[in-house]
């Protein structure tokens, strides 16, 4: 049974783990001192949960619930103003989306390294989530540890 854990603690895609616990502290770094409420740190868990659960368990069934609501003329018309208001959101707010594609990009390739090395979804989305509140989590205490300072 040992040998069975060590495997796996070999198997893990430890450089790209490390990426996403990286961008994850930098992103509650940045939240810190930007002086956000808890309502935005609440939002930013559930966008962490909610981004590991898409890409992980959630994500067939995503699909299927796209691919039904784009055959029609009111879905195309939709996607067309959520984009716009997308981008619009990216024009304003270019620093807070410059951080959220990295953590988007860091838990993709996370995910794709797990599947590769054989994890499966529900494996995938315990450490995804575990990596990304680690990650939230430390960037949180460091930014209010006196040794650090100000790091922004």
């Amino acid at each position: 049974m040992e040998n069975v854990d060590a495997l796996t603690v070999r198997k893990l895609p430890w450089l790209s783990l490390a990426i996403l616990f990286a961008a994850y502290t930098t992103f509650s770094s940045f939240l810190t001192y930007a002086t956000v409420t808890w309502l935005a740190w609440g939002i930013v868990l559930v966008f962490t949960l909610l981004q590991a659960l898409l890409l992980t368990t959630l994500f067939d069934g995503l699909k299927i619930l796209l691919g039904r609501w784009l055959k029609s003329d009111v879905g195309y018309f939709v996607l067309i103003m959520v984009f716009s208001l997308g981008v619009t959101v990216v024009f304003l707010w270019f620093r807070v989306f410059g951080y959220i594609l990295v953590l988007i990009a860091s838990e993709v390739l996370v995910r794709l390294d797990l599947q590769n090395a054989g994890f499966n979804r529900v494996q995938s989305l315990i450490i995804l989530s575990f990596f990304s509140l680690g990650g939230l989590a430390l960037g949180w205490v460091v930014s209010f540890h006196p040794i650090f300072g100000n790091l922004n």
